[in-house]
């Protein structure tokens, strides 16, 4: 029986770098003591607009990412992220983005479980190199609908979404014929935006990917406490190639600050195919993120235990563990990050649920923990 250990004051650190760059990154993340690192594949943004034909069906390939998380300890927050911004060259245009999203409440983890310790004093080593007051935008859609909503956040002055991939499902899943009738696949949005733009851009975003229609997907956001952003997006019009950043960047100097940004025409204002203006979003609030980290072999089960225990979806992105400290017959083993929305009034009944499955199934090494979401969007029957 896996015995679980509690601590607090911790965020999930998340780092995006441009394909086959990180290696600096994760070995200084292991200098600092850094366990549990997931990387998985991802893809960046690009907004094609004009070209003719040809560059319509044929548009050039979305740029290569690699995305890596892990849980740091407010105590160790500094030192972790300023030295991956060091080995990245993350303040330099292009180089990628780094920013942590505060857990809330507890951590629950197995012993075996590979997590960063408190110990030490770090929160100071960040100084002023890394913004404040920020959002995450979390969608989880269909395949296909990804690549329209990160144009959307790129129309309206976000800087670089970030693309990654993984599986969800939901109430359907409990019956065996739907299940087998319909992919799982799912494509996973992440866009990070300065709070005065976070409503704007969630709802073009939205409307975009359609998220409010029957079997389109959920979104939330999250609240980012640090973060740096410079993620190279690509903007194609007629075979010429620009960096959006450096776009945005100019038009911030003409207008002499970025308050153009918030007069961009809104989504809502354009007219729907029917003649309408497009619908309102529905908004949610009063939900929390749960998250388990678990080897990939025993994902099935703690899928099955979310949806058993009430939660109406469930979405899992796979990842290679990285741990620069591990023995050689650890490294590179394949994990799960098993997440789903649950009301908070729920969570303990799911939280129950998830380590009496870890237990019930015999895993060793596991970790669950939880995030706000201060907004959220998806269909809801009338």
């Amino acid at each position: 029986m896996s015995e679980f250990k509690s601590t607090t004051d911790y965020s999930l650190v998340s780092i995006v770098l441009p394909k086959l760059t990180g290696e600096p990154v994760v070995q200084s993340l292991g200098k600092n003591g850094a366990r549990h690192i997931l990387q998985s594949t991802s893809r960046g943004s690009l907004l094609n607009e004009g070209g003719g034909f040809f560059s319509k069906m044929f548009p050039p390939p979305a740029p290569e990412q690699e995305l890596f998380q892990l849980l740091v300890p407010s105590a160790k927050l500094g030192d972790v992220m300023q030295g991956a911004v060091d080995a990245g060259y993350l303040n330099r245009a292009g180089s990628g983005a780094i920013f942590s999203m505060p857990c809330k409440g507890d951590i629950h983890h197995t012993e075996a479980f590979p997590i960063l310790s408190a110990n030490g004093d770090g929160g100071s080593a960040i100084g002023d190199t890394l913004a404040a007051e920020m959002d995450a935008i979390i969608c989880i859609v269909e395949i296909g609908a990804a690549d329209d909503m990160a144009a959307a956040a790129l129309k309206a002055g976000a800087s670089g979404p970030t693309i990654t991939f993984g599986e969800g499902g939901g109430v359907r899943d409990k019956i065996r014929l739907l299940r087998l009738t319909k992919g799982p696949e799912k494509e996973i949005v992440i866009a990070v935006v300065e709070k005065a733009e976070t409503d704007k851009v969630f709802t073009e975003m939205a409307r975009a990917g359609k998220i409010t229609e029957p079997g389109r997907g959920f979104m939330y956001t999250t609240p980012v406490d640090r973060g740096l952003i410079n993620i190279s997006s690509s903007f194609s019009a007629g075979g010429a190639g620009a960096s959006l950043d450096q776009i945005i960047g100019a038009l911030d100097e003409l207008k002499g600050g970025k308050d153009w940004r918030s007069n961009l025409p809104a989504a809502g204002s354009s007219q729907s195919k029917g003649g309408g203006k497009t619908p309102l979003l529905t908004d949610l609030t009063e939900l929390v993120g749960l998250f388990c980290l678990v080897h990939r072999d025993h994902y099935p089960a703690i899928y099955d235990a979310i949806l058993n225990a009430g939660a109406s979806g469930v979405s899992v992105v796979f990842g290679t563990l990285r741990d620069p400290n591990a023995s050689p017959e650890a490294a590179n083993e394949e994990w799960a990050s098993v997440q789903t929305s649950i009301a908070p009034g729920a969570l303990d009944k799911v939280r129950d649920a998830l380590e009496s499955a870890i237990n019930q199934e015999g895993i060793d090494s596991a970790c669950l923990f939880t995030s706000a979401i201060e907004k959220a969007a998806t269909y809801i029957p009338s």
